[in-house]
């Protein structure tokens, strides 16, 4: 081996290090909190909206982000590209505007509180990494994760339609 490899490894190793530590993580929540759920989320991307959708969502949704039954949604003031990091924002409460954010439904007045059994839909979308989405259910005054009736949709003529979920 000569000095010229040698010196070379270090410096490839470094390389390698510093490429993998700027992959893009996505986006994870966990839910928790009571009647007004806690949502911390981690990833390495931006948040560029945050919605929780009503109830009736699945059998109800038009589109895969039906704005019509959307309770509360939240957007970067600044325009979709100039989300803050979610590793910055690190929880978001429904209902409470995080700095940097506007609140886009309701157009007046507080979120809807959420009601004890149902399941919500929830959808985080970020730039520059994978979004996440989920249900939540409050049960014995808690927000906790749920299991909910999935909407599915495809394109047809340029418009959504709804098809049956894959198994």
């Amino acid at each position: 081996m000569t000095a010229k490899t040698r010196n070379l490894r270090p410096f490839a190793l470094l390389l390698a290090i510093g490429f993998l530590a700027g992959c893009e993580r996505s986006t994870h929540v966990k839910v928790e909190g009571g009647a007004s759920p806690v949502f911390v989320i981690s990833g390495s991307g931006k948040l560029a909206s945050f919605v929780v959708y009503s109830p009736d969502f699945a059998e109800k949704a038009e589109s895969p982000w039906d704005e019509n039954l959307a309770l509360w949604e939240i957007k970067p003031t600044g325009g979709h590209l100039n989300g803050t990091p979610v590793g910055q924002l690190e929880r978001i409460t429904y209902g409470v505007l995080p700095n940097g954010y506007r609140q886009v439904k309701p157009q007046v007045g507080s979120a809807p509180p959420l009601t004890e059994g149902l399941k919500y839909f929830y959808d985080v979308e970020t730039t520059n990494a994978p979004g996440a989405a989920g249900f939540l259910e409050i049960r014995n005054s808690q927000a906790v994760p749920a299991d909910g009736p999935h909407a599915c949709f495809g394109r047809k003529d340029n418009k959504w339609t709804r098809v049956p979920c894959a198994k």
